[in-house]
């Protein structure tokens, strides 16, 4: 049986990861932290997976697997020389945890003559192939770009699957069961991997166009849509994002605002605009999955980090501006996250805007800025459908592209 090592049993490790892999025929050992969870699926060699939707609950055991404790270096060392594919879902403060042991492994791959390893990269980290290749160089310092290039893939991915933190009752009664929507597509970035494509089920790739493509959609539509979603869940009181979805008005702006990216995006990269509208259709009834029951909280959390120039929502919105693109609603969903960021302790008009403007500025013109602050200064009182149309049919123009 093929075998493959994954960085981190959490919600991507288990979630996603593991399910393909081994559902694909491999035997996966996960490193991860968590004692008891690695405990938990070295004892028990698999663990219950719940896929939910419309359809109700589906629970299947996912093996084989086990798991190691990835601070015992040379047990993690050894499985990774004995692998044929490894890959990382950690985060990105774990990332240069991760470079420790790996180049140790490479090191000792190489000294056995072992074949080239790929490693699928599922984590939020922008350009993380030239993060993780810069974090290997400080490490490997006698080896020489060609041979860690010949010695390792270093493969991005976009994920895509919504897997929620799993009910700390039924964590408690099971510690490996995981909880995720049935959704199973991994794009991955084919011209990085080192030899043939890779043969799992839900590993898809497409050399037709750009892989930067796939992690922008994931990022400038699906986070933006699900970031602006459930920062307007919480303007009105709503705890679960399939509550705030379901709302008229609020799927309305949501929907907009994405089509705004999507439609920016096809241009950026001359991909298909009607493919990407029914995406954005796709993401929207996905987020109404109930059973899910993914929290408002949760995905408007860290509100700074996802109002960052280049993030979910300054980033769309600076592509539509300068792309010369409709973007009245992405306007309104990088309000909604700076409302959501002025309630952070600490945060002001002043400090918020000079985080706007360093992202923005260059790229937007007066009438934009006005808009975008009479958007702050209604939503500040709460979110009123009516009202933020009115705003956007005020400033209305026409688009300038034909």
């Amino acid at each position: 049986m093929r075998k493959a090592v994954v960085f981190g049993a959490g919600s991507v490790g288990r979630g996603f990861l593991g399910q393909l892999l081994c559902e694909a025929g491999w035997a996966v050992t996960f490193l991860d932290v968590d004692e008891t969870l690695v405990a938990t699926l070295a004892s028990t060699g698999s663990y219950p997976h719940v896929t939910v939707g419309a359809g109700g609950p589906v629970r299947t055991m996912i093996s084989p697997v086990t798991a190691l404790d990835v601070r015992d270096v040379a047990s993690a060392v050894e499985a990774l020389d004995a692998a044929e594919l490894a890959a990382t879902s950690v985060g990105a403060r774990a990332l240069p945890a991760v470079a420790d042991t790996l180049a140790r492994a490479l090191t000792r791959r190489i000294e056995h003559g072992r074949p080239p390893l790929n490693l699928l990269l599922a984590e939020n980290v922008h350009d993380c192939a030239a993060v993780m290749r810069g974090l290997l160089a400080e490490r490997l310092p006698g080896l020489i770009p060609q041979e860690l290039a010949a010695s390792l893939g270093l493969i991005e991915t976009s994920i895509g699957r919504m897997i929620p933190a799993p009910d700390p009752a039924a964590t408690a009664a099971e510690p490996g069961i995981i909880v995720a929507e049935p959704y199973r597509f991994l794009p991955y970035d084919g011209a990085a991997v080192v030899g043939g494509l890779l043969d799992v089920p839900g590993l898809v790739s497409d050399a037709a166009i750009p892989f930067a493509f796939y992690g922008d959609r994931k990022l400038y539509v699906h986070n933006l849509g699900h970031c602006f979603t459930a920062n307007l869940g919480l303007l009105v009181g709503d705890k679960r994002v399939c509550d705030s979805i379901g709302r008229p008005g609020i799927r309305y702006v949501v929907r907009a605002a994405m089509v705004e990216s999507a439609l920016s995006l096809a241009l950026k990269y001359g991909a298909n605009p009607g493919s990407l509208l029914d995406h954005v259709d796709d993401l929207l009834h996905r987020f109404d999955n109930r059973a899910l029951g993914d929290t408002n909280q949760r995905v408007a959390r860290d509100p700074e980090r996802k109002l960052a120039a280049g993030d979910r929502l300054i980033g769309a919105l600076r592509n539509a501006l300068e792309l010369e693109m409709p973007s009245r609603h992405l306007s309104l969903a990088v309000a909604s996250g700076a409302v959501r960021l002025l309630a952070v302790p600490g945060w002001d008009d002043g400090r918020l805007w000079a985080l706007l403007d360093a992202g923005l500025s260059d790229v937007m013109d007066a009438a934009q800025r006005r808009l975008l602050e009479s958007q702050v200064q209604a939503l500040a009182g709460g979110f009123d459908f009516c009202a933020q149309l009115e705003l956007i049919g005020t400033t209305f123009e026409p688009s300038r592209v034909i």
